[in-house]
C-alpha cells in the first residue's frame, strides 16, 4: 500500500472512531447526575427579544406561557416599534394569559452598529426584576421544569452562564425539515464531546441563564453591543471575568419554519459566518485546535470520501462509505430517540445522508462569500473584527 493510500486508511479508520467516541461521550454525559440547587431563587426574567416573520412563533410563546415550573417567572417581550404583527400577537396572548406576569416593550430601531438581539436585551434588562436572567429566543420552547433543572448550575463554583442544548422540530416543508436535520443530527454530537477535552468556550444562543449580579459586574449587556454573534460574545464575556460556562443536559425545542430555498441559504449563510466572527478570532490556539478537529474536520469529511469514491472508484471504497454512513444514520437515530424526544420524524430520516454531503458544500461556500447575513429581512455585514454593520433595514412587506 502506497505512504498516500496509507494516510488515507488511517483518517478513515480515524472518523470511524471519532463517530463512536461522540456517541460515547453523549451517553456519558446524559448520565450524570444533575446538581441539587444550593440557593433559593426568588424571581427569573424572561428576557425574549422578538421579531415577527415567523408564523410559528406565537405558538412559541404561548408554550412557555403554558410553563409548569416551581420558581415565579415573569416574561419581559420586546417588540420594535414598527414591527405591528409583532406588537399584535403579543398584545393577544397578554390578553389569554392574565395570569401570567408579561411585561412588552416597545424598543425604537437598533442603532446602525447595535446588534438587534443585544440592543433588545440592553432594553430588557433595564426593566427586569429577577435575580437570575433567562435569556431565551422567540422560536424556542423550553421543556416542562426545564429551569429547575438548569438553576442548580448557576451554584457550581465559579459559574457564571448555563445553557442548554437545542433541536428542532419544524418538518412542515422540505426546507424546514433540511434544516431541522442538520441541527439534531450534529447538535449533541458537537455542543457535548468537545467539552469533555477543554472547559466550554461559546454557548447556544437560544437559551441561558445567568444571575443578574454576574452580568452587573461584567458590565451589562451593553458592552457586547457591536458585536454579530451575541452568544459568543456573552460566553467571552464571561470567560474574561474569570467566570465558567455550564453545559447542562437540558434539550429545548426550537421551531423555525423556512420558506423556500432562498430562506433556507440565508439561514446556513448566517450560521456558518458566525463561527469566522466569533470563535476562529478570539479564542487560544488550543481551543481553535479543538474546534477544527472535532467540529469542522469530521463535517467536511463526508464531502471529501464521496468525492474520493465518486472519482477513483473502488470496492473498499464503496464498502467504507456505505459503512460509514450507516454508522452515522444509527448513531443519530439513537439520539434523536433518547435524547430529542424523537423530534425528527422516521419520515424525514432519508434527509441524514443527504445533508451530511450537503452541509460540507454549503460550509465552503459560506468561508468565501461576502459576509453578509440576513436576519428576517435585516442584512448586516459582519467586518473583521466581528462587529456588524447594517447594509439595510427590513421593510414592512417582509
Amino acid at each position: 500500500m502506497k505512504p498516500l493510500q496509507k494516510i488515507g486508511w488511517s483518517l478513515a479508520l480515524l472518523m470511524l472512531v471519532e463517530r463512536l467516541w461522540k456517541q460515547w461521550m453523549v451517553r456519558r454525559f446524559f448520565r450524570q447526575p444533575l446538581p441539587a440547587a444550593q440557593t433559593r431563587t426568588g424571581l427569573v426574567s424572561i428576557i425574549q427579544p422578538i421579531l415577527s416573520g415567523d408564523p410559528t412563533m406565537p405558538a412559541c410563546l404561548e408554550s412557555n406561557l403554558r410553563l409548569k415550573s416551581s420558581i415565579r417567572l415573569e416574561f419581559i417581550w420586546l417588540v420594535d416599534r414598527d414591527d405591528e404583527d409583532g406588537q399584535r400577537f403579543c398584545q393577544e396572548l397578554r390578553a389569554r394569559y392574565p395570569e401570567q406576569n408579561i411585561q412588552l416593550v416597545i424598543t425604537s430601531p437598533a442603532p446602525a452598529d447595535c446588534n438587534p438581539k443585544t440592543f433588545k436585551l440592553i432594553e430588557g434588562s433595564k426593566v427586569a426584576q429577577g435575580d437570575v436572567l433567562c435569556v431565551l429566543d422567540d422560536d424556542t420552547m423550553l421543556p416542562e421544569n426545564g429551569l429547575d433543572i438548569v438553576l442548580p448550575f448557576l451554584d457550581r463554583p465559579g459559574v457564571g452562564l448555563a445553557f442548554g442544548l437545542p433541536y428542532y422540530v419544524n418538518f412542515s416543508n422540505i426546507w424546514s425539515s433540511m434544516v431541522s436535520v442538520f441541527v439534531n443530527s450534529n447538535s449533541l454530537l458537537s455542543y457535548v464531546p468537545y467539552t469533555t477535552v477543554t472547559e466550554p468556550f461559546t454557548i447556544n444562543g437560544m437559551f441561558y441563564v445567568m444571575r443578574s449580579e454576574v452580568l452587573d459586574n461584567m458590565g451589562g449587556f451593553a458592552v457586547m453591543e457591536h458585536a454579530y454573534s451575541d452568544d459568543f460574545a456573552i460566553a467571552h464575556l464571561c470567560r474574561m471575568h474569570g467566570y465558567k460556562l455550564a453545559q447542562t443536559p437540558l434539550c429545548h425545542g426550537i421551531s423555525t419554519q423556512v420558506r423556500d430555498g432562498k430562506h433556507y441559504m440565508n439561514l446556513l449563510q448566517r450560521w456558518f459566518v458566525s463561527p469566522r466572527a466569533s470563535i476562529l478570532r478570539h479564542v487560544s490556539w488550543s481551543e481553535q485546535l479543538v474546534f477544527y478537529l472535532l467540529v469542522v474536520l469530521p463535517a467536511l469529511f463526508p464531502l471529501f470520501l464521496l468525492l474520493s469514491l465518486i472519482l477513483r472508484p473502488s470496492w473498499s471504497k464503496l464498502c467504507y462509505t456505505l459503512l460509514y454512513f450507516g454508522c452515522n444514520v444509527t448513531i443519530i437515530h439513537q439520539v434523536n430517540k433518547i435524547y430529542l424526544r424523537q423530534s425528527t420524524p422516521g419520515h424525514r430520516f432519508w434527509l441524514v445522508p443527504i445533508m451530511l454531503v450537503l452541509v460540507p458544500v454549503q460550509m465552503v461556500i459560506a468561508l468565501f462569500s461576502p459576509q453578509h447575513v440576513n436576519w428576517r429581512g435585516h442584512v448586516m455585514r459582519i467586518e473583521r473584527d466581528g462587529n456588524l454593520v447594517y447594509v439595510r433595514r427590513r421593510g414592512r412587506g417582509y
